[in-house]
């Protein structure tokens, strides 16, 4: 996880941010996640590894700047894709994890891929150092899944 997710997003800056550091310009988009800010039992060295890459694009964004370089980052949530769908095959799973996000359904990955080129384009030529969520807005609220019901004591 740790050679993966810090060691390889550390690899692709070096890589390839020299050369648009060279050339004057450049975009270099990273994959971190939402669960850089939010936690799931079981998760956490997954999680710290995201959060690094947080930093990671902080810290590169503010050395390349000043080379027209920009570094940026997507923190998608659940996401509809080949290493989801063990979970998706399993209704009550795929339920509890729509009802995390105001849209009450799973992203596709199309929806972060509009994200990175958006990234990329002219159109954010002044983000920089930053990380767009694209989680259906899991970030944006607290409190159970929807259709979980939460006991409360009584009043």
């Amino acid at each position: 996880m740790v050679n993966l997710n810090l060691k390889g997003s550390y690899h692709f800056m070096r890589h390839f941010g020299r050369p648009m550091m060279k050339q004057g310009s450049g975009s270099l988009i990273l994959c971190s996640s939402m669960r850089a800010v939010t936690i799931e039992p079981g998760l956490g060295i997954y999680a710290a590894t995201k959060g690094g890459i947080e930093q990671l694009v902080k810290a590169f964004a503010a050395e390349a700047g000043s080379y027209g370089v920009r570094v940026n980052a997507v923190m998608p949530s659940i996401i509809e894709t080949r290493l989801t769908a063990p979970l998706k095959e399993r209704p009550e799973i795929y339920k509890t994890y729509a009802g995390h996000t105001v849209l009450n359904r799973w992203g596709q990955p199309s929806e972060v891929g509009a994200a990175v080129a958006f990234l990329a384009s002219d159109a954010a030529s002044y983000i920089s150092g930053s990380s767009l969520s694209v989680d259906g807005g899991w970030t944006a609220i607290d409190g159970p899944p929807t259709g979980l019901t939460q006991t409360r004591p009584s009043e």
